[in-house]
């Protein structure tokens, strides 16, 4: 297996398990990893998702280059619908994903990296698209990502030259939230997995269904994820909690 998982309590750990090659994958390892977004979506005990890579080097350099022609004309026509890896335009993924960028993150690694809700980056972290170095083009909604996340000259920049971003400029322009030293990298996911998990789910899932639609959390669009949020017991339980000045107990329901 090259994509690792493993769920401890109410929190998943997605591994790109190929160091050998900075953790890039081929079609076969993408496809994996496409079957493991879908068995998480399905499991009921999971709340907080973080992506990662095996290894110091890189969290993943995107389509493994020596594995034929990845990014050609037969991996448009085949590519999934979710973009590269499967998580870069899979807008509806219902639980928070936080990736924990313990190296390089580029071309379709660094796409997946814009799919997540949060970052926490290592010093020596780069991002970048390089397709155009390589005669190709960001397919898995890299282009729509960095240019609504950047000013329109830094994104134009990055895309049409390919250039790298150390990882202090990435957190300046909001693409990471923390930047860490690498013996600080765990403590400082972890803590940021311990405040996703504080919250309801229900109410991410709805939060996340927002952002995901057209009106980007507009009282005008209510996807049935906001209805039902404000209609569960945990909302009620929220509310009885504050009340009684006590942690509450969410039970996803």
């Amino acid at each position: 297996m090259s994509v690792g998982l493993a769920v401890s309590g109410h929190r998943a750990t997605v591994t790109l398990d190929r160091p050998a090659v900075l953790n890039a994958l081929d079609g076969e390892h993408a496809r994996e990893l496409e079957r493991t977004w879908g068995e998480l979506e399905r499991d009921e005990r999971v709340r907080v998702v973080v992506l990662t890579g095996a290894g110091e080097r890189a969290f993943c350099v995107g389509a493994d280059m020596k594995a034929g022609d990845p990014d050609g004309v037969d991996y448009l026509r085949a590519r999934s619908a979710h973009g590269f890896g499967a998580i870069s335009t899979r807008a509806g993924f219902p639980h928070p994903l936080v990736a924990r960028v313990n190296g390089h993150a580029l071309g379709g690694g660094f796409e997946m990296v814009l799919g997540c809700d949060l970052a926490v980056a290592v010093e020596e972290a780069t991002f970048g698209l390089p397709e155009a170095l390589v005669g190709r083009v960001p397919l898995d909604g890299g282009v729509a990502l960095l240019a609504g996340a950047l000013p329109p000259k830094v994104a134009r920049e990055l895309l049409l030259s390919g250039r790298r971003m150390a990882a202090d400029e990435a957190l300046a322009h909001g693409l990471v939230n923390r930047v860490v030293t690498r013996d600080q990298l765990d403590a400082a996911v972890d803590e940021l997995v311990a405040r996703l998990l504080a919250a309801a789910p229900l109410s991410q899932r709805a939060i996340k269904a927002l952002l995901a639609g057209p009106d980007q959390g507009s009282p005008a669009h209510e996807p049935p994820a906001l209805l039902g949020a404000l209609a569960s017991a945990d909302g009620e339980e929220g509310v009885r909690a504050f009340r009684e000045k006590r942690p509450p107990e969410w039970k996803a329901r």
